[in-house]
């Protein structure tokens, strides 16, 4: 479930996201950023309890997409608020709104537990589903557990099931992660790559996130 209501952002504003979530905090292998939050004892009651039985998320709206930061709120031990931003979700804005597909320019590897790779390959990624090539094996398994290799990081646990086949042995597919710190890690690199494909954005950031 999430809040209703949505916040939309300026580009300074989003800067200001960016730059939060692109600050490396070392107690995590997948850094997350954050502020502290003091709106008052009722205030933060409120948050509180929203944060306990929702999932909270901030919104920022353009012309042709959205993004979707997850918040993860927390106490500290003096009874602080800390709200953390995750990497986002980003959407396409149309009749029907849907997550954001990178089409890669080389075709990631899927490896198997031994790191060697396997006859898959993923040519379009997103946040839970991949777009898969058999190769000349042309034979598509309903699931699969797998590694998918991302660029210059270890490779990640994927636990995969077939939704449909398409031509040229390719099938689109489901995916669900073994770690939470995984699906972060997929967002992470999909929010570097839409920031690359879309400078015009965010032309003062670099392109490093996580």
């Amino acid at each position: 479930m999430q809040m209703e209501e949505e916040t939309v952002l300026t580009r300074d504003e989003l800067a200001y996201i960016n730059r939060l979530v692109n600050r490396p905090n070392p107690e995590s292998a997948t850094p997350r950023s954050g502020f502290r939050i003091d709106g008052g004892p009722q205030s933060n009651e409120l948050l509180a309890s929203l944060a306990a039985q929702a999932e909270l998320s901030l919104q920022a709206k353009f012309t042709d997409f959205s993004m979707s930061f997850p918040l993860l709120l927390k106490e500290d031990e003096f009874h602080n608020l800390n709200l953390h931003l995750a990497p986002p979700i980003i959407y396409e804005n149309g009749p029907v709104e849907r997550a954001w597909r990178l089409q890669l320019e080389e075709p990631l590897p899927l490896l198997t537990d031994d790191g060697s790779e396997s006859a898959l390959s993923v040519h379009e990624l997103s946040p839970h589903s991949l777009l898969v090539d058999a190769g000349t094996q042309r034979k598509l398994p309903k699931r699969f557990h797998l590694r998918l290799a991302l660029p210059d990081e270890p490779p990640l646990e994927i636990e995969a099931s077939r939704v449909r086949e398409l031509e040229n042995g390719l099938a689109a597919y489901e995916v669900e992660f073994a770690k939470e710190q995984d699906a972060e890690r997929i967002r992470a690199f999909l929010y570097q790559q839409h920031q690359r494909l879309h400078p015009e954005l965010q032309p003062e950031l670099p392109v490093e996130l996580v």
